[in-house]
């Protein structure tokens, strides 16, 4: 009788271990779906199975309709979508927005060369699974200079590299100094959130820089400008 209660206890306990291990299983695949990509807002913004909208911490790209939009937009959705992320230093702005480093979970085909970056050369993570640094590098986002430590760097080195290579918004595309259209030579710039417009003959304007990835436009008239909500700026007398 004794060894039939304690064989009915170690099936009754080899049952609740089963079904626990079962149930903590499917919490973990539960857990690990929702971190995937379901969809791409823009260049620095995608959206979670489990409803989050996280942005790229430390940068900032394109908004639409401006140069290197759509190019930045197709460059995150094609690293990111169905993919599942791990987020890494989480904050929320003041719109209470999630900001975060984004890293890609490898996928089965890079989990050696992964392993290798993380423990054997030390590295904090494959250099293809950190998303911010890969829309940084390709000149599709600008490094706003707002993180410390190992990411830092790394976003100001791969930001360096991208200015001097004069890729993406850092193209004569989106970078210009001369008007491609003789007919619209005043410089509309964005700055603090400041909006003002230089016309030739303007101190410096030779020298002002119109970034067409981040507001800066031009116009033909000061009208134009004007009813744009630009005004002219200060110091400027044209002759």
């Amino acid at each position: 009788m004794k060894a039939q209660r304690v064989k009915r206890f170690s099936v009754v306990i080899a049952c609740i271990f089963f079904c626990s291990l079962g149930l903590n299983i499917l919490f973990a695949i539960g857990y690990y779906e929702q971190s995937r990509v379901v969809a791409v807002a823009d260049g620095d913004s995608l959206d979670l199975q489990d409803g989050r909208r996280v942005r790229l911490l430390g940068l900032d790209a394109p908004e639409k309709d401006r140069c290197m939009y759509a190019e930045a937009k197709a460059r995150l959705t094609g690293q990111v979508m169905g993919r599942h992320v791990r987020l890494k230093d989480v904050v929320k702005d003041d719109y209470g927005r999630i900001l975060a480093n984004v890293i890609l979970d490898a996928p089965f085909d890079q989990w050696m060369g992964y392993l290798s970056s993380r423990f054997i050369l030390r590295t904090p993570y494959y250099p293809t699974a950190y998303v911010n640094a890969l829309m940084v590098q390709d000149g599709l986002a600008k490094y706003t200079g707002s993180q410390k430590g190992v990411y830092g760097t790394w976003l100001k080195r791969v930001s360096d590299e991208a200015k001097a290579k004069k890729l993406g918004i850092y193209s004569p595309r989106c970078v210009q100094t001369i008007p491609t259209n003789a007919d619209c030579p005043i410089k509309g710039n964005v700055r603090s959130g400041e909006k003002t417009y230089h016309v030739p003959g303007c101190d410096n304007y030779g020298q002002t820089i119109v970034d067409l990835s981040f507001g800066d436009q031009w116009f033909c008239t000061q009208e134009e400008a004007e009813n744009a909500g630009f005004r002219m700026a200060s110091g400027c007398h044209p002759h």
